[in-house]
């Protein structure tokens, strides 16, 4: 869905500033309708809250486009709410722009009349234009940087897993290695043999055999 409201019966040039418009994409259809259609003029219109939105269209504009004339005209629309009968239950007036932007300098001169930009005026703002851009693409670098996370920081990495790195005590951290002892037991005793074999106990070899005379 484009985010430019334009009427099919009306022309190109056009343009109806709305809530969900994108001054980047009005910005973008301006500059190609002036370029392609060979048209030396912009109309734009706004109601209400989308009237800021196109004041930052029409102030981009005339930095991107060098020697854009303007002259705005402010006026009221009303919206009412009618019921079955057609009787007016509710009635609202709202603020509306319009504006216009040329390359040529209009005859006659409104009291929202504005004139081109000065040559150097013009370029100290679009340097300020690009640095913010610039600054805002490094922004978007570090932010996509500083969410991939590497192995170390993964559940479930090669320092948590079961199996590897240094063997505990007793054998227990290889794979094949055998269990160990439940339960430590007295010196001396088979019991005791989880725990480093220690005391006088009899060879494993042995254990469960009985002594032959």
């Amino acid at each position: 869905m484009s985010s430019v409201k334009r009427d099919n019966k009306k022309e190109p040039n056009d343009i109806r500033i709305g809530m969900n418009s994108r001054p980047r994409n009005v910005i973008k259809y301006s500059t190609s309708v002036m370029e392609e259609k060979k048209l030396n003029e912009l109309k734009f219109s706004a109601v209400g809250g989308s009237i800021g939105r196109l004041l930052e269209i029409v102030e981009v504009l005339k930095v991107l486009k060098p020697g854009l004339y303007q002259q705005n005209r402010i006026t009221s629309v009303a919206y009412q709410t009618v019921d079955s009968n057609s009787k007016i239950l509710n009635e609202k007036l709202y603020p509306k722009l319009e504006v216009v932007l040329s390359k040529e300098e209009p005859k006659n001169k409104t009291e929202g009349y504005q004139g081109k930009l000065d040559e150097k005026e013009r370029k100290d703002i679009e340097k300020i234009m690009n640095e913010r851009r610039e600054q805002r693409e490094k922004n978007r670098g570090r932010g996509r940087g500083r969410g991939r996370r590497g192995f170390r920081g993964r559940r479930g990495g090669f320092r948590g897993r079961r199996g590897f790195g240094r063997p505990r005590r007793g054998g227990r951290g290889m794979r094949g290695a055998p269990p160990r002892g439940r339960g430590r037991g007295p010196r001396g005793s088979n019991a005791g043999r989880g725990r480093g074999q220690r005391g006088n106990t009899t060879p494993r070899g042995n254990r469960g055999r009985g002594s032959s005379n």
